[in-house]
């Protein structure tokens, strides 16, 4: 068994991070072992506000946060596949038409933006997921592996958007959030 830590964090602001193997590899079974993350950013939460009539409060608000997902390049159809549904606004689709996304595994939620940096928390999910099933694999010296970050926007009103990488154009994984993934090769 052979464990392998990659971790990242946002100050390149792109949510995407690209390690390079430093010795060979073999493998028949690949596990997502652990992630550990701290992830929260303006961009990913929308609050809600509720307006409660005759009860004496006015407002009640809640904060809605981005659903968090991990894709990792080189698993292919064989090893993963999450099945989704589309948000209706590209062109030619319809609202709720099944897609799927290879290599895409949901991990979480962001956490909510706090004024208090102290306030937030890294958030743990230990698995073992099993990612690559009974297929002998050989990883050589020099392999690169991508992790790339995955969010869906929620502050459009009344809609949760498709999947969509977390790029330097939206900003999303900022300088105070990172991210710890640990496989198991066996």
């Amino acid at each position: 068994m052979v464990l392998l830590t990659f971790s990242f964090t946002g100050e390149n602001t792109t949510g995407s991070a690209t390690f390079t193997i430093a010795q060979e590899y073999k493998f028949k079974n690949l596990y997502l072992k652990d992630i550990k993350y701290n992830i929260q950013n303006e961009v990913l939460e929308e609050i809600i506000g509720k307006a409660t009539s005759n009860a004496g409060l006015g407002n009640i608000d809640t904060t809605i946060t981005s659903p968090l997902a991990l894709e990792m390049d080189f698993l292919d159809k064989r090893d993963c596949v999450l099945y989704s549904l589309d948000d209706g606004t590209t062109m030619g689709t319809a609202l709720n038409t099944p897609i799927q996304a290879t290599g895409l595994i949901p991990f979480g939620y962001a956490g909510k933006t706090s004024t208090n940096i102290s306030d937030t928390s890294t958030v743990s999910h230990s698995y073992p997921y099993h990612l690559i099933i009974n297929r002998p694999q050989t990883w050589a010296v020099g392999k690169t592996l991508t992790f790339d970050l995955y969010y869906r926007d929620v502050q459009s009103d009344g809609l949760i958007k498709d999947w969509a990488p977390m790029s330097g154009t939206t900003a999303a994984f900022s300088d105070i959030c990172s991210i710890d993934i640990t496989l198991q090769l066996e």
